[in-house]
């Protein structure tokens, strides 16, 4: 699925299910996934609170990215920024950075 088609699927559900949605709401949504994903590190990674089962913590940690890529598909539509270009568009920009070569700026130094 592309990033673009994603994010035109995700309005159209935001419009029937809910109609009143906010920046706000994709903003806090897409921060509570980050948390999700952070707590189910963290917790693998102490060996607690089920954190043992590496399989499970991978499964919740999958979850939390792809219901950050939702909200955060929300938030660009919120923004009038069409999901699919912002990121390509940005990686062909990050993507030109040499931290190896240039460990000051990524590029030239």
């Amino acid at each position: 699925m592309h990033l673009s088609d994603l994010q035109s699927e995700r309005d159209e559900w935001i419009k029937h299910n809910f109609p009143d949605d906010e920046l706000v709401d994709s903003i806090l949504g897409a921060t509570e996934e980050i948390g999700e994903l952070s707590h189910a590190y963290l917790k693998n990674k102490q060996k607690i609170r089920g954190g043992s089962d590496d399989a499970a913590s991978e499964i919740a940690m999958a979850d939390a990215v792809a219901d950050c890529v939702i909200y955060l598909a929300g938030v660009c539509s919120h923004l009038g920024i069409d999901f699919g270009t912002i990121v390509r568009d940005t990686w062909e920009e990050v993507r030109k950075r040499d931290w190896q070569l240039y460990p000051v700026n990524g590029i030239t130094e």
